[in-house]
């Protein structure tokens, strides 16, 4: 059977890197359809990115133009994508969908980190299958939702254009050779800490005058005249990630591991990040394992701030630290609080897989600990991975596979 991949942007080869890999060892034909004009600051994929897929052939095709006869001159019988709903609205190919359908051409939606839980129901109309990591997932979509999904259909039907496969993306784990990332950092046998970046340029003045750089005096004095009267005592009270990371920077030097500071260049850092880190990375040059996989794999604690990275240290087998910052400008989201909420027992606080504290709780924590304090409870991490993850044995693109071929039969 012939299968199309829609490889808009790097993220995209994230998601589906193992899942191309897993068609073409099932000796599918792999079509690989590659728009070369993405306009997203480091997401172009280039062709040099497709290159771990030698035997794909890569089809070039330009958003906002038709896709369909492209599809059927390679003969492709399954399309899949990331999302693929919201990536059909955006670039407007919802219209050709009967006509793929009626050209024999099924779509399935492969999910990346979690968003699919964010999206319309409708993308039920337009999407044969659409794939979740985890039951908790697909249940927090519907229950999200649920009178958009009534108007589509009992709780069966959702099941039959749905399924629970894993994460894709994390299937990469079993592709990283761990001697090989450390040669190319030269870390030898120390521990690492890794530390994903805080995003500082979204539309959030939280993370600006209370989170951002300078003394305390001066952040404060920025939210009064900004026009923010209302952040100044937080912006007064609150520590700064500079002195997070000062107490971070203590706790990698009294354990004698290095700081590995995992950013992108859109995250917009402030100076001081990369001059305290040991080994800065602020790019995702590799797609195949994709670089923050191949770092999580070395890491002995990953510290993130309620970043979706603790997916990738819990199916990695590594302890997180998940800081608590303000995601105010994610509020709007019907799954907000499942995600950033941090109850007990919750994405981001689990009690033996991720520690949970805001920024001087954090600090203080860090000051007074050692590698040693955080470690993997691995009962814990079992129930975690079942509810959050999915599955850990790196098998999530075979599911999909499963499914597409017996939809195929």
């Amino acid at each position: 059977m012939t299968l199309g991949f829609l490889v808009l942007r790097k993220g995209y080869l994230k998601v589906m890197g193992a899942l191309i890999q897993a068609a073409l060892d099932r000796r599918h034909d792999v079509v690989l359809l590659w728009d070369p004009e993405e306009p997203k600051a480091g997401e172009r994929v280039a062709v040099s990115d497709l290159a771990p897929w030698p035997a794909a052939r890569v089809v070039a095709w330009r958003r906002r133009t038709p896709l369909t006869p492209i599809l059927e001159t390679e003969r492709v019988r399954a399309l899949v994508g990331p999302t693929l709903y919201s990536a059909f609205r955006a670039f407007g190919l919802d219209a050709e969908a009967d006509r793929m359908r009626a050209a024999g051409i099924r779509l399935y939606s492969v999910d990346y980190g979690l968003d699919t839980a964010a999206r319309e129901a409708e993308s039920y109309r337009l999407v044969d299958v659409t794939f979740y990591a985890t039951a908790w997932q697909r249940e927090l979509h519907w229950r999200a939702r649920a009178a958009e999904f009534a108007a589509i259909g009992d709780r069966a039907a959702l099941a039959r254009r749905s399924a629970v496969v894993g994460s894709t993306m994390l299937d990469q784990l079993a592709a990283v050779d761990r001697a090989d990332v450390r040669k190319q950092f030269g870390l030898g046998p120390r521990p690492v800490v890794l530390l994903l970046s805080a995003k500082m340029r979204v539309p959030n003045p939280w993370r600006r005058h209370v989170w951002g750089a300078g003394p305390r005096a001066w952040r404060a004095v920025r939210a009064a005249v900004s026009g923010h009267p209302g952040l100044v005592a937080d912006a007064w009270r609150s520590p700064g990630y500079r002195e997070l990371l000062g107490s971070l920077r203590r706790f990698c030097d009294r354990q004698g591991a290095a700081l590995l500071v995992k950013s992108r260049r859109k995250n917009g850092d402030p100076r001081f990040l990369a001059a305290a880190a040991d080994i800065f990375v602020d790019s995702d040059d590799d797609v195949y394992p994709y670089t923050s996989m191949r770092l999580m794999a070395i890491a002995d604690l990953c510290v993130h701030f309620q970043s979706a990275g603790v997916l990738e240290a819990a199916a990695a087998g590594v302890p997180s630290l998940s800081v608590k910052i303000s995601q105010d400008h994610l509020r709007g989201y019907a799954t907000y609080d499942e995600f950033y909420g941090a109850r007990p027992d919750s994405l981001q606080n689990f009690a033996g897989v991720v520690w949970s504290a805001a920024p001087a709780e954090a600090m203080a924590l860090l000051e007074r600990s050692g590698l040693r304090d955080f470690r993997v409870d691995p009962a814990a991490r079992r129930r975690y991975v079942e509810r959050f993850v999915g599955f850990d044995d790196t098998r999530a693109s075979e599911r999909v596979l499963d499914v597409i071929e017996a939809r195929a039969r």
